[in-house]
Parts: C-alpha cells; structure tokens; sequence
C-alpha cells in the first residue's frame, strides 16, 4: 500500500512528464527536475544535479575509478547503489525516469540529493527505488559521497575490539551486546584462520531506518513482514543492522567468508555457511532446520532443487522466518564441514556464482550429482 501512496504524491498524472521543461531525455532515460525543488538552480545544485546526470547517463557502476565518486577509504562507492541497476538502463525495453524530489545543505559542508527512478510500462507507472546519494566539494569540484560514508560523520560512534559502532539516532547502544559481538569475531577470526579486521557496524532498531542509512528513501526490501534485518558490504567489511541488535553473526560470518576467499560463491552457498555457522533471523542453525523438518512431514515431495525459481522463498509457513534457500545451503555447509572440517566449508567459499558450479563441488565433494539432489536434501532433513 505505501508504494501506491507515494506515487501518488510524486506522480499525480503521467502527463507531468512531458510537461516539464527541465527535463533532458534519450530513448532509455528520461532526467527531470520536480516543480517543488525551488533551489535547483542555485549554483552549488546546479552543480550536484549535473554530476549526478552525467553519472547515471555514463552507466558505469562499480568502477574502482569512478570520476564522479569521492574515493576515500571506500574501494567502490557506489557499491550500494546495485538497486538501480544502472548498467542496464540502456539495455532494457523501456525508458527509465529519474526525477530529481530534493536537494539540501546537510551537516558537515554535505548536500543531500534524492531522486525517484520509476519506468512505464502499457502507461502504468512503477516505482522502482528512491536513493540518497550525497555530496561535497574537494578540491574546487562537487564529487558524489556514499550514505554510510557520511553517516560515519554524524552517528555516535564506539569502537569495541575491532568493531567501529555507528549508532542510529533512535537506538540506545548496548555495550554487553557489543561485547559479545567482539568476543564472537574473535572465535571467527580463530575458526577461518585469518588476521584481524577491523569491521564498520551501523545498529538500528528496524529494517527500515537501516535502509535509508544504506541509502535509500524506498526501495522493496524495506518492508518486511517483520521489520528486521540486515546487509554486509563484504568488499567495505561493512554491515547494517536493522535488527534492533549489536551483536549479528549472520552477517559478521558473510565478512568473514569473504575474508578467506576474496570471492562470492553461488548464493546457496554464501547464505548456507552463514545459516550454518550463526543461524539466521536471530534464530539458530538448528531452529531453522527443525522449521525445515515440520515442513517436510507434509511436503515429502517438494522439488528443493528448484527452489530458486520460487516467488517467495520462505517456507510456506507464515511465519517469514526461514529462505529455503538458506536452509539448503546451511544443510550442504554442514555435510562439507562434518567430513572436511573447516577446510572444506574454505574450499566451498572459493567456488563460482552459478548453480552449476554448486553441482561440480558437490559431485567432487560428496558424490552427488544433480538427479541426486533431491533425493540427497530429503534424506539430510528426515534424518
């Protein structure tokens, strides 16, 4: 329901769009400024607009050597942007439409800017994300600054071990959880056998105030049934924590991961060792299993190996505590580490990004092939 009242407010009718005279457009992407950003013609937002224009309009995420990024302590800047989807603007069959709805004077000699990304489509209109990206003047020239790289500026801030605690205004900090969190990476550091790291950790009460820290005013992930979560920027050794909590070892484990490997195996992988070692949605190994088992007594046979092309995928248990996916990879983590030790849970972290990577490991490291599979799940969770 929220979606709709905010394109409501934004967007009252689509005529809107080719009414207004600021705007700039290609066959893929449409740039305009709303009617209620009176200052957009102030030479500072004059500025920041363009740099932001050019910067969708080049289409080039992820680049280590972005001109219009500010690249201190920040290997890719742009990292958290992933939702617009930016290199595929150009290459999708409809045109994308970027609507600038605020520009303002932050703290710290930063400007904020917002914008909504939107497409049409039969002329319906969808809302797509809304980001907050910020900047600041180095050097003489406006360069774009990441979310969590200012919010570093201004959030209470404790370093506990080797975890640096940003604190959002509406959470209370608690050392003892804290405490316990460092303890935890401690262990982990001990178990995967690498140095010590330091670890950004920024702590909300809910998965929505986490999200806009992250970056954006709206995009579909805020809304969860159960308002907590979290993300790790695994290249920033990074986590967000919308979980109410200081300590969060789902997420710590996924730094880890990529600690050991410098890679992002197939993502029942990546999610299963972390599922396997801390548990996920504050709940255990164990619990999540034990939710898996009560399922199968009365879906003995359900497909697991196409799990991935489920429009939701959590049990069907109405609870939206438990991604099969997870589950499964937790379950194929925990058949590595019983016959390999933590060796073999390394091995795993290094392997590709695709299913079928997943099947060759799986054949090398336990005989299993892929018309094996269901019958090898089924089996793992009735015993």
């Amino acid at each position: 329901m929220m979606k709709y009242i905010i394109l409501l407010i934004l967007f009252p009718n689509l005529n809107a769009f080719s009414q207004n005279s600021n705007s700039v457009t290609d066959d893929k992407l449409k740039f305009f400024i709303g009617e209620q950003v009176i200052n957009a013609e102030g030479e500072n937002e004059k500025q920041i607009i363009q740099l932001w224009k050019n910067y969708i309009s080049d289409g080039q995420y992820g680049d280590s050597n972005s001109p219009y990024w500010l690249h201190e302590n920040v290997n890719v800047p742009d990292e958290y942007l992933w939702a617009l989807n930016i290199n595929n603007i150009k290459n999708n069959n409809y045109q994308t439409q970027c609507k600038i709805i605020g520009i303002f004077p932050v703290e710290h000699d930063y400007y904020c800017l917002k914008s909504v990304f939107m497409h049409s489509t039969h002329e319906e209109l969808f809302l797509d994300v809304i980001p907050t990206v910020y900047a600041k003047k180095v050097n003489g020239k406006f360069l774009l600054v990441n979310s969590t790289s200012y919010h570093k500026e201004i959030l209470e801030h404790h370093k506990v071990g080797n975890i640096n605690y940003y604190v959002h205004p509406f959470h209370k900090f608690d050392i003892d959880k804290a405490k316990k969190m460092s303890v935890y990476c401690d262990e982990m550091t001990k178990l995967f056998d690498v140095k010590p790291f330091e670890i950004d950790y920024f702590v909300s009460n809910t998965s929505r105030e986490i999200t806009e820290i992250w970056g954006y005013e709206y995009m579909n992930r805020m809304y969860r049934p159960e308002q907590t979560g979290g993300v790790a920027l695994v290249s920033q050794n990074l986590v967000l924590a919308g979980n109410n909590s200081e300590y969060y070892p789902h997420e710590i484990v996924h730094l880890f991961a990529y600690n050991v490997a410098n890679n992002l195996p197939y993502f029942w992988i990546n999610e299963g060792v972390a599922t396997f070692f801390a548990g996920s949605s504050e709940k255990s190994f164990e619990w999540h299993l034990n939710e898996l088992k009560e399922f199968h007594k009365t879906n003995p046979n359900f497909d697991y190996i196409n799990i991935d092309t489920l429009t939701d995928f959590d049990i069907p248990n109405g609870k939206h505590m438990t991604d099969l996916r997870y589950i499964v990879g937790a379950i194929i983590i925990r058949e590595i580490y019983l016959k390999e030790n933590i060796e073999g849970v390394k091995d795993a972290l290094k392997i590709g990004n695709t299913k079928e990577d997943m099947f060759v490991f799986l054949k090398k490291k336990l005989n299993v092939d892929k018309d094996q599979f269901n019958n090898f799940i089924k089996k793992l969770i009735e015993n």
